[in-house]
């Protein structure tokens, strides 16, 4: 799954900037980056703003912004705690005594800055009043734009040099400095062990160097010198070792070595696109001189390190509402998954029900063969079983007949003979007389091949002035009687 582009955007007190990060197979890089100057725009900012996204084809949903470090009191308080639920009590109770205005009136968050002695942690505390922070967030939400997340830009900076210099930084014992100038301002930021442990606002930029040069420089020399010794009496720590320039540091010529001259530290350009991958758009941009002095470290480290920035001056009307919006959507992939479980356990048992009644269908279907072929077997075994009988030597129907043509008088005539089933014999015929029918029954039960000899019945009859006795006889062929009486 391909990840969602990132657009950040600042709104500064001379420029609004704005940027898209997008993903490629290569990584992230740098695809869009538009400048609006306030001075220029003749419409209100919010409808500007709301243009450019359109124009640059961006996605307001979940922007990330931050505040500028001048809007921003910073203090770097020492707790008696190591455990981060202690540290929030601890901050929460304190950042009152920090500012003069009332809890209410202000957004305030922190990151841990250091661990000093055992058992105390170093903590960096930004406070901003609310009506600062709300101003930015209304005019963005005027323009149409949600907003995800509000940084501090002093950590979105230091989160560019981390990104530019690579382990450099991170594995440097002594504290160092970035110096993030920009046009109205400059940021003065002291890294330590790879942690940001103290930052300064210095209302120093690149638009007091465009007439003149070195007046602005001494003050400015100056101005850097005071942070730096303000920071080592607080921290009581070494001299700094180390000062990087970024952001429009570029416009000002040779500002790193006079820089270093009036400091007597070391002084090193760091390219904004450095281990940045830049798209030809944003490159071709940032190129024009028109755009050099204006520092775009805050926004690259808001735009492609958003997920490791740890101050969040969000306000919290607008966390409330990410809360219930993520509840919402927590609710909704319940709810999709739940109906998902119910959808397939039904197609599961329709299926199982569906399987079941083929496989019905198809057992009925073979039972009913079977039938049929149980039908025809029990057919065929009748049959065997009634000729195996007939072969018996005693219900032999030739043997029958011919007992029948040894014993019958003169005085009988045979009309019909019947062999049926289980050895039963029929005989039909006539007689002259009453007399002699009775006579053959004597016969028929004295022979060794026939049993249980009844007369059906007896009728006489006259037929041309010729009288004679119509008769039937039944009887067994012997062992069939006990065959008949099961």
């Amino acid at each position: 799954m391909s990840k969602k582009p990132v657009v950040a955007i600042e709104i500064g007190t001379d420029w609004i900037k704005i940027l898209e990060k997008k993903y490629s197979r290569a990584g992230p890089y740098l695809s869009k980056i538009h400048f609006l100057k306030l001075a220029q725009i003749k419409e209100p900012v919010w409808e500007a703003i709301s243009k450019a996204f359109t124009q640059l084809k961006l996605d307001k949903h979940s922007v990330l912004t931050y505040i500028p470090r001048h809007l921003t009191t910073v203090r770097v308080l020492e707790l008696p705690a190591t455990n981060p639920k202690e540290v929030s009590d601890m901050i929460s109770l304190q950042v009152g005594k920090q500012t003069p205005y009332s809890k209410e009136e202000i957004i305030f968050s922190y990151t841990m800055a250091d661990r000093c002695k055992e058992g105390y942690s170093k903590v960096m505390l930004v406070i901003v009043r609310r009506n600062l922070a709300r101003e930015r967030i209304e005019t963005l939400q005027k323009a149409g734009i949600g907003i995800d997340k509000v940084f501090f830009s002093s950590e979105c900076a230091y989160s560019w040099f981390n990104l530019a210099s690579g382990t450099e930084i991170a594995q440097e014992l002594h504290p160092v400095v970035l110096l993030d100038i920009d046009s109205n301002y400059s940021d003065f930021v002291v890294v330590h062990r790879g942690k940001m442990t103290f930052t300064k606002n210095i209302f120093i930029g690149t638009n007091d160097f465009i007439n003149n040069t070195d007046a602005p420089l001494d003050r400015f020399a100056g101005e850097v010198k005071r942070a730096a010794e303000i920071y080592q009496s607080e921290e009581k720590c070494e001299k700094i070792a180390k000062v990087f320039l970024s952001g429009g540091a570029g416009a000002i010529g040779g500002l790193s070595q006079s820089l270093s001259a009036r400091l007597d530290i070391p002084v090193q350009d760091i390219p904004p696109f450095k281990n940045i991958l830049p798209g030809a758009a944003a490159e071709d941009l940032l190129n024009d001189p028109n755009f050099k002095p204006i520092s775009v470290s805050p926004l690259i480290g808001a735009a492609f390190k958003e997920k490791e920035l740890e101050i969040d001056l969000t306000t919290p009307e607008m966390k409330i509402q990410r809360t219930v919006e993520e509840k919402r959507k927590e609710l909704t992939v319940m709810g999709i998954l739940s109906a998902s479980i119910v959808l397939t356990a039904s197609f599961l048992l329709l299926a199982n029900i569906y399987n079941n009644n083929s496989y019905l269908a198809r057992l009925e279907q073979k039972l009913s063969e079977f039938e049929k072929e149980t039908a025809s077997t029990e057919r065929m075994s009748r049959v065997i079983s009634l000729a195996e009988r007939r072969k018996d030597a005693e219900g032999n129907s030739v043997n029958i007949l011919a007992e029948i043509y040894r014993i019958i008088p003169n005085e009988i005539y045979i009309t019909g003979i019947d062999i049926e089933e289980k050895g039963k014999v029929v005989l039909k015929g006539r007689a002259m007389a009453m007399s002699d029918v009775f006579k053959f029954v004597t016969t028929l039960e004295k022979s060794p091949v026939f049993e249980n000899v009844k007369t059906a019945y007896t009728t006489a009859k006259k037929e041309k002035e010729i009288e004679y006795t119509e008769f039937e006889i039944t009887c067994y062929c012997e062992g069939a009687t006990h065959a008949v009486s099961k």
